[in-house]
């Protein structure tokens, strides 16, 4: 199985970090699944897409200069659109001198004017995510907890733990490490989504 475009690592990291030997190539397509289901179990958790890539939204006009975006950070503000029609044709495209990035890589804002107010007559084309140029050091610790949670759920398919919380050990109960680790849970505790949703949003991700 390829690597998602939003992988959080890679084959060659997560088979060092699991100390795979050079000649072992057998268990790449299960690495590599493993990649992509803890990635999105990641995306799932924090309720963000946190590996940079493009966007696009439709959103209502509320007579504002500020549109919060749905991903952040937004590193990227390729097209605004502002049409009553929701047609989106070159006419309604707004000139890059008249709007910037938001000081906080939140929202996109308005320089001199406000959106107009109406129903999904915005639409918003960016880029938002960390990469490695501008956040090396989210990018790092994401990747960490990515790899943590690649291990963990190799480990436990190698150690024939799957399901169970514990174990006998002579006359001894050990117990198994059921739930996500808590050092991977205290990392993706600061990168959650914890505003409330945009409900006037209609996302299409490009």
């Amino acid at each position: 199985m390829p690597l998602i475009s939003s992988a959080l690592t890679t084959l060659e990291v997560a088979r060092s970090h699991l100390n795979v030997p050079n000649v072992d190539t057998s268990q790449n397509a299960r690495i590599e699944l493993l990649i992509n289901a803890a990635t999105q179990r990641i995306e799932t958790i924090t309720d963000r897409q946190l590996k940079e890539r493009p966007q696009v939204e439709y959103r209502n006009g509320r007579r504002s200069n500020i549109l919060l975006c749905r991903q952040w950070p937004v590193t990227t503000i390729q097209q605004v659109y502002v049409d009553q029609s929701n047609q989106f044709g070159e006419q309604s495209l707004l000139d890059p001198s008249a709007y910037r990035v938001s000081d906080e890589g939140n929202g996109v804002i308005l320089l001199n004017q406000y959106f107009e107010q109406g129903y999904y007559n915005i639409k918003l084309v960016y880029w938002a995510g960390y990469n490695s140029t501008y956040h090396p050091g989210k990018m790092a610790e994401l990747e960490l907890a990515c790899l943590w949670l690649v291990e963990w759920y190799y480990r436990h398919r190698e150690r024939g733990d799957m399901g169970r919380v514990s174990k006998s050990k002579g006359d001894e109960s050990v117990g198994i490490l059921a739930a996500m680790p808590p050092m991977i849970k205290e990392i993706l505790d600061d990168y959650k989504r914890l505003e409330f949703d945009l409900t006037d949003r209609a996302n299409a991700g490009a």
